[in-house]
This record gives structure tokens, C-alpha cells and sequence, in this order.
């Protein structure tokens, strides 16, 4: 069967992305799973793998961007003969890691076959690999990098849970029955060649899980929807029968082999039976570092016990009882919804919803600033777990007080305030303040997005209600404004504050919503408020469903919606003007002869608006664009086919405008890119030229960051001589390393200049280049 085969770059370490490169910003917390070659160790999470150097210390994170071919990983195993580390995935793909090297085996992903794909175990004997699969048994060659066979144990390809063997024989686990088979029978792909083991009863109730034999004595392990309901079994002759020692109270995550003892890795610690089977001959439950330990495996290499844990990542414990927490900087949690950045924090929201319902997701949000994630939920944050908070939809950092943030949600407790250390400042619900629970009668109420002004006043938007836009001042004062009718009982959406201080929002189905407040928020009498919707005109809105709005540099208002964009241009005259003089305009292009609206009727989820004015669109499905400053051009399009980004379907974007890197959340996770652009500095308070100097191998581009907006820049050599000039985008500016001739720059020093005249404007750097 053919296989296709990808070599990749060696492995990087973990460190801060180069100018053009991707970040797959991997959820530091949960190990899936644990094993070792040699002095590498490799511990699996849910969108990466993370490869430990016992001998340097050093940690290296491998993701699809670097070293990996895809993202959803489900398990990990390891083929001792070979050296060979397995990556299983969620779509049933399979990696196979050597000696700084990846191939992949696509064969599982790509295949025709029916059920459920998911790689759910991988098991080793005799130099092949056995991969249980949620539709049966794939055994592959690890030195040929090729599938050999395709076993079906169940008449109905039944999900394999686990796989072992004994002597001749292998042993396949469903989650209701196992099944033996001859391993040397050349028909496994029958499921008539295989014999259902009636020692282990038909299991109605609850589910099978895990299989180990040890020292020809046979373990199984029961998972129960209760929680610590769990059990572990042996298998007798006469059929299965519960360890003595626990038989209740376990939560149980898997079962390993530890140097031929039983092992449970479990929400509680990890504990190694005795010889007897009547009690633990180790235990291990509880960090220094305070909390309890949830292994979801572990594996001896040596005299160290690596653990895999649901909660802190990777641990080593020593064999004195010592303790290394082989930790790395990564997000909280796998789930991400909306962001918001401002003068160096991103804070991330990490709820949801299932179309337009809650999901009582109590991820809570994170931040991410100076290299660190933090995490605020409600496990670390009291006020919040006897509040009931759930589903963070939404968060605005506060401008005025930039370690503090807003966060609304689809709960009991829709608004809160906390500070960076984790103080609740404020917390809002219909008890007290105008928030109004949703009109569909489930208790809840519904902050769909919120936004500090430059004031500091909070704006948000409350859903299923008639008074859908509110403010929550900085003097602590309350005001709710009456948009009209058609707002009123709506799904809501996006908000947006432009330059002359007006509040645009959407309501689905009701088009986009501005409101002028004439800068006296306390005064209605002056208010202004204009309903856009999709008409009968030439040039209009083109869905009444807007999901996107973001305000450009000339306070240009552009509008996302699920069939394409739109833009108004004149934003400043909407409440003044006559209805044709603000209406939105489509963008048109001329493709092969044929005019058509830019982007056509792709669905857009979220627009930004970079340093260089250019405007990044998030779609659902065609990946992120990157449109000039005008919209007229189409300057990328990044997709999973031709870039690093791991999924077309793009939730949310957002922007580090110091950096320039565009943070975006997708349905398999978070992804940046480094950009070329980013805000100005006026003042060139802190210009930064990277890398400097440049070493010989250097390939990329020299980065110039912390300018003025747009500016001419110029490089020249150390006599004046101009080199190479170009034009930033927004605060940023970058170069080859050549000449405007194309040719390779000489060794030596190089000054950058932002002025008109070569050598005679403001000088903001050097650089060295290195080019022996």
C-alpha cells in the first residue's frame, strides 16, 4: 500500500517566533501520555508533543508548525527496536519520530474505511507497531514506515480500547467484551478468526478500558460515568474478579507497567501494587507545589518515574523522592473563543457556545504577557466558583488601568471586573444593575462582547433583551440605551468604538446598529441612533447577519458578515446624513473578465485592523486574509494548504501591535503569525533591530521595529552611501540584508535612517552583518 513520506526540519526549541513564522501555542497543562528513548523523553499534549533532554535539560515543544504533521493528538507510544516515538491523532493519523527526523503514515486519515478514525492506543511487540483504532487493529513497520495488516476483531468494527499479548496471543479490548486471536494467523482482517473471551463478561453497565499483563497475570480496568466509581479487575479462569486492595474510590485514568508491577495512574496519584496484590508498594499523590496529582500515565526510564498529568503537565519524580516540574510556557486550557491585546497583554477568553446556546464551559480566560500565561477561572478564583460563572464570551482590557479587565459571559453572573492578581473588582448581574436576564426564560443573561472607551467607561452588549447596549461609566454610574424596536429580544454580536466615539454593534438578522451619544452619555435627549440593513440597493450590506466589525486608522467602519463584507466610508455623516450617503459599499474587483464584490459571499468572523492599516479577515472555512490598506488587494491568504495554520475555520482574530503578530482562534486552537507591521512610536522610544547582529547563516529578514508610522527608511553604510530603502508598515520596516540591486550586502555596520535624504534625517539604528 503506497504511503506518502515527509521529512521535516529538525526539531526547534522552545523560543519567540522570527519575523514570518508560526506559533502553535500548545495547552501547557494536560499530558495526555509519557514515554522514553534513550535520554529523550517525549511527552504528549493536546496539540503538541514535548521532548525532553535529560542529558542537556533542555525542553523543545514539537507542533505541526515545526516538527509535526498535524494538530489533535490522542496518544503516544514507543517502539524500543527501532527508537521509534508514535504520535497518534484524533483523525487517525500517525507520526513516527527518529533521530531529529518525522515521517508520516497518512494511510488511517486518508482512508475510505468506516468508523470512528481516532488513534485511541498504540501498543509495541517484536519490532511492530500495533495501533488500536475506534474501528479496529492497524499494525505498521516502523523501519519500513509502511501499514502491514488491518485486523478486525468484531463483526461490527467495534472501537479497540486496548490491545496486549500473552506468548502466541494478542488480546483485543472493546468497551464491552474482549477478543483473543493467534498473532501468527495470516486472516486477523476476519473477525471470524478471532474468539470472544468468555472469562470477561459481556459489560452492559459500564465501560471497558485499559488491559495489562504482567507476569502472565491479567489486569482489567473498568471506567464508570460516576465519578470514582472505576474498578480494576484479574482475569481468573472462572472470569473476572476485583483487586482486593482499592476495589472502590478510584477515578482511574489508565494502567501501566512498572518494572513488572501493576501500576494505576489516577485523578488522586499515581500507585504501584505490591507483589501480593493486596496494597500499594508506592504511592505518589501530592505535588510540593500544592496540588493533587491527576496522572493520565506514567513510565519509568531508569530510576526516574515521569508523569503525565491532566493538570500540571509533565513531572519527574527521582527515585529520592525529588521533584522536577518539566513545565513550559503554553495557554491554561484547549479552549479559546474571543481576545483583546492592549500595550503588551493578551487576554484570551476561553468559553464558548453551541450555536447560540451556553455550554456551561468553565474554562474561564487567560492572559498572556511577557512571555507568561496566567490563568483566571474559577478553580483559582473563589469569588467566581460560589458566583456560578461559566462561558466567558468576551473581554476588554481596561485603557485607563491596564492590569485590570472586563469579562461577559452567558451565565448566572454575566459581567465581571478582576485585576491582574486576581481581585474581583466588581461583580454585575440583574440584582444589581440594569443587565437584564435573556427573554427566552432560562435565568441566564447574555453579554455577547464588551469594549472600554479611552475613558475608561465599559460598554457591553446584552442580548435577548430591549436594551441591548449598556455602559458602565468610569465614575461607577449605570446607563442603558433603547435602540428601537428591531433591536429589541435579539441574538447579538460583535461591538466596535470608532474615533468620534460612536458604539457600533450588531443584532442577527437586524444588520448593524450605530449609536451616537454626542459625548453627554448621561444625556439621551442628544442622542442619535441609525438601524444599516441589507436593501434593494446596488451597494448595500450584504447579509443582515454581521459577525465582524472593526474601525481602520481613517475611521472607515468595515462589516463582516456571513456572505461577504462591506465598508462605510464616511462614518463621520451616518447620524447627520441622508440614508444613500451611508450606506456600506462592497468592493469591486475584475476577475477574468467578470466584475465581482472582493471575497465574494465568503463568511467573515472577525476583522482587524493592523499598524499599517491593512485589514486581516477571519473566515469560516477559506482561511485568514490580509487586504491592503484601500481593501483593494488581496495581499495573502493564509490556509492550511499553503501555510502553517492549522485549520480554514477562523473564529477570532488579534493583534500584537507592539510585535505585529496575529494571534488567531480556530476550531483545533490557537495559532500566531509574526507580521510585518505593528503601531508606531512616534518618539522612538524603543527601537528595536533584530536579529543583530546578523550571522552568516541567517536566512530572514532584519527587522526594524518602534518607528513612525509610514516612514521612508533608508539604510546606509557607515560613509553615507545609500544601500537600500523602503517604507514601513505602520511602526515597522524590514530588509533583506541587500542591495536594491539584489545583491548580498559586505560585511560590516550598517546605519538605518528614517528621513527623505540619504544619511541626513534621523538616524534610529545600526546593525551588524555578518556574511563570513
Amino acid at each position: 500500500m503506497a504511503l506518502a513520506l515527509f521529512l521535516i526540519q529538525p526539531f526547534q526549541s522552545i523560543g519567540q517566533s522570527a519575523m514570518g513564522e508560526w506559533t502553535l501555542h500548545v495547552p501547557a497543562r494536560e499530558a495526555l501520555g509519557v514515554v522514553a528513548h534513550n535520554k529523550k523523553v517525549y511527552a504528549a499534549f493536546l496539540s503538541g508533543v514535548l521532548l525532553y533532554d535529560e542529558e542537556t535539560k533542555e525542553k523543545s515543544l514539537l507542533t505541526s508548525v515545526n516538527a509535526l504533521s498535524d494538530v489533535a493528538v490522542s496518544t503516544i507510544g514507543y517502539e524500543p527496536i527501532s527508537g521509534t516515538v508514535i504520535v497518534g491523532y484524533e483523525n487517525g493519523n500517525l507520526d513516527l519520530l527518529t533521530d531529529n527526523r518525522t515521517d508520516n503514515i497518512p494511510f488511517i486519515k486518508l482512508s475510505s474505511l468506516q468508523g470512528l478514525k481516532t488513534i485511541l492506543r498504540i501498543v509495541c511487540r517484536n519490532g511492530k507497531v500495533y495501533a488500536a483504532t475506534g474501528f479496529g487493529i492497524v499494525v505498521i513497520d516502523p523501519v519500513k514506515r509502511e501499514v502491514k495488516e488491518t485486523y478486525y476483531p468484531t463483526e461490527t468494527n467495534d472501537a479497540i480500547q486496548d490491545i496486549a499479548f500473552l506468548g502466541d496471543t494478542i488480546f483485543a479490548l472493546t468497551n464491552n467484551k474482549m477478543c483473543w486471536a493467534k498473532i501468527n494467523n495470516p486472516a486477523l482482517a476476519d473477525y471470524n478468526q478471532w474468539t470472544v473471551d468468555n472469562r470477561v463478561p459481556n459489560n452492559a453497565v459500564s465501560t471497558y478500558k485499559d488491559i495489562e499483563i504482567i507476569n502472565n497475570d491479567f489486569f482489567l480496568s473498568t471506567h464508570d460515568d460516576a465519578y470514582s466509581t472505576d474498578t480494576i479487575y484479574t482475569i481468573q479462569a472462572s472470569g473476572i474478579v476485583p483487586l482486593v486492595y482499592p476495589t472502590t474510590g478510584l477515578e482511574l485514568n489508565s494502567l501501566s507497567n512498572t518494572n513488572n508491577h501493576l501500576t494505576i495512574n489516577t485523578d488522586g496519584g499515581v500507585f504501584i501494587y505490591n507483589d501480593n496484590l493486596d496494597g500499594y508498594s508506592f504511592g505518589y499523590n501530592v505535588y510540593p507545589f500544592g496540588s493533587y496529582v491527576n496522572a493520565t500515565s506514567s513510565y519509568m526510564h531508569g530510576t526516574d518515574l515521569y508523569i503525565a498529568d491532566r493538570v500540571s503537565g509533565l513531572t519527574k519524580l527521582g527515585n529520592d523522592f525529588s521533584l522536577v516540574s518539566l513545565s513550559f510556557d503554553g495557554p491554561p486550557k484547549n479552549s479559546f473563543y474571543a481576545m483583546d491585546w492592549y500595550k503588551g497583554k493578551l487576554a484570551v477568553a476561553g468559553g464558548g457556545l453551541n450555536g447560540k446556546k451556553y455550554t456551561f464551559n468553565n474554562s474561564g480566560c487567560y492572559t498572556l504577557e511577557d512571555g507568561k500565561w496566567d490563568l483566571y477561572a474559577r478553580e483559582v478564583i473563589k469569588t467566581w466558583d460560589t458566583a456560578n460563572l461559566y462561558d466567558c464570551l468576551a473581554l476588554s482590557i481596561n485603557p485607563t488601568n491596564p492590569d485590570e479587565f472586563a469579562i461577559g459571559t452567558y451565565s448566572d453572573v454575566p459581567l465581571s471586573t478582576i485585576t491582574k492578581d486576581k481581585v474581583v473588582t466588581n461583580l454585575f448581574d440583574n440584582s444589581n444593575s440594569p443587565i437584564a436576564l435573556t427573554s427566552l426564560g432560562n435565568g441566564h443573561a447574555f453579554i455577547s462582547d464588551v469594549k472600554y472607551d479611552e475613558e475608561g467607561n465599559l460598554w457591553m452588549v446584552n442580548g435577548y433583551c430591549d436594551k441591548v447596549l449598556k455602559v458602565f461609566t468610569a465614575n461607577k454610574d449605570w446607563y442603558s440605551f433603547d435602540l428601537g424596536s428591531s433591536s429589541y429580544n435579539g441574538y447579538t454580536g460583535k461591538m466596535a468604538i470608532d474615533y468620534n466615539k460612536n458604539v457600533w454593534l450588531s443584532v442577527d438578522g437586524k444588520g448593524l446598529f450605530g449609536f451616537d451619544h454626542a459625548g453627554t452619555i448621561d444625556n439621551p435627549s442628544d442622542d442619535r441612533i441609525r438601524q444599516i440593513v441589507k436593501s434593494d440597493l446596488s451597494e448595500n450590506l450584504p447579509s443582515n447577519s454581521v459577525r465582524a466589525i472593526a474601525v481602520d486608522f481613517d475611521n472607515e467602519i468595515w462589516i463582516g458578515t456571513d456572505e461577504g463584507f462591506a465598508i462605510i466610508y464616511n462614518s463621520e455623516s451616518v447620524f447627520s446624513s441622508s440614508t444613500p450617503q451611508y450606506v456600506p459599499q462592497r468592493i469591486k474587483v475584475d476577475f477574468e473578465g467578470n466584475v465581482e464584490y472582493l471575497l465574494g459571499s465568503t463568511a467573515i468572523n472577525d476583522i482587524e485592523v493592523d499598524g499599517g492599516n491593512r485589514k486581516w479577515m477571519a473566515t469560516d472555512g477559506a482561511g485568514v486574509f490580509l487586504l491592503s490598506p484601500d481593501g483593494l488587494t488581496v495581499l495573502a491568504n493564509y490556509t492550511v494548504e499553503n501555510s502553517d495554520l492549522i485549520s480554514n475555520s477562523v473564529m477570532d482574530l488579534e493583534i500584537n501591535h507592539t510585535t505585529g503578530e496575529v494571534y488567531m482562534v480556530t476550531d483545533k486552537g490557537l495559532i500566531s503569525l509574526r507580521t510585518d507591521a505593528s503601531y508606531e512610536d512616534a518618539e522612538y522610544s524603543d527601537v528595536r533591530v533584530f536579529p543583530n547582529p546578523v550571522q552568516p547563516d541567517f536566512s530572514g529578514v532584519i527587522t526594524i521595529q518602534g518607528i513612525r508610522y509610514n516612514s521612508d527608511v533608508k539604510i546606509t553604510d557607515m560613509g553615507g552611501n545609500l544601500v537600500y530603502k523602503t517604507t514601513s508598515n505602520g511602526g515597522t520596516a524590514i530588509w533583506n540584508g541587500k542591495t536594491l540591486n539584489g545583491e548580498k550586502v559586505a560585511s560590516g555596520v550598517y546605519l538605518i535612517w528614517t528621513a527623505a535624504n540619504d544619511g541626513k534625517g534621523r538616524k534610529v539604528g545600526k546593525v551588524a552583518i555578518i556574511n563570513e
